[in-house]
């Protein structure tokens, strides 16, 4: 059975090139923003997230605060269009990973996921 991983972004277009090459590999949830996720984690089983950082409606770092914050330890992929290594550092301090979405490694870290 794939696991199931949340891919959330505000940006359509990358999130349904994302989410169409994670198919292979993961069963794919997508979110288009902070409020969408939290629906999607409420319903369904999620094993691993993929979120953007900056969103309409919220941030990823946001959402990993709070998932922290309520006890739920879901792995977690960060990603962002900036490679800020104080944003770098505030993921890696609530326990989740950090990726520029221009890393040619992205694919390679979202993929090694599906062993946590």
């Amino acid at each position: 059975m794939l696991k199931r991983i949340l891919v959330i972004d505000d940006d359509m277009e990358f999130l349904q090139l994302l989410s169409s090459i994670l198919q292979k590999q993961f069963q794919v949830y997508e979110a288009t923003g902070v409020a969408e996720a939290m629906k999607v984690l409420e319903t369904v089983s999620i094993d691993t997230i993929c979120s953007d950082l900056n969103m309409r409606d919220g941030t990823g770092l946001g959402l990993l605060k709070r998932l922290r914050q309520e006890d739920i330890k879901i792995p977690f992929l960060l990603m962002s269009g900036d490679d800020d290594i104080r944003i770098r550092n505030e993921a890696q301090s609530c326990g989740a990973t950090f990726c520029c979405k221009t890393d040619h490694e992205l694919l390679d870290k979202i993929s090694a996921m599906r062993n946590y």
